[in-house]
This record gives structure tokens, sequence and C-alpha cells, in this order.
């Protein structure tokens, strides 16, 4: 499964978080991967921890396992 966020969706969440700094890495990490939430979950994870995977999967995939159970 995908979740992707259209444009409409991230232009309205960047315009509530316009003024918090932080967000803005992950808005356009989110604008490079056309708001592919996954992709972009995994390049933030792995540039804030050197961490590629998470055991034979995504850091994405382990939590949505883990959120499902």
């Amino acid at each position: 499964m995908t979740t992707q966020l259209t444009s409409a969706e991230i232009q309205e969440i960047q315009q509530i978080l316009k003024d918090y700094t932080p967000a803005q890495a992950a808005f356009a990490t989110l604008e490079k991967y056309n708001g592919r939430l996954d992709t972009s979950f995994d390049e933030l994870w792995q540039e804030k921890t050197g961490i590629e995977v998470y055991g034979n999967k995504s850091l994405w995939e382990s939590t949505l396992k883990i959120l499902r159970e």
C-alpha cells in the first residue's frame, strides 16, 4: 500500500506549519517524492540516523506492521 499526499494536501499543511522551521526539510522531501509518505519517511529517517533499513524492511514497513498488530 502506497500512501501519497496530494499537492493540495501538502500545501495546506505547509500553510499551517509555515513558521515551523524543522518541518521545511520534510516538506522538501515530500515534494521531491511527489507526496509519497513511505519514501519520504525512509529518506528522512536515513538522513537523521544513517540507518537505511530496519531489519530486512524499511522503517516505514516495520512501523506499519507494528501499528497493524
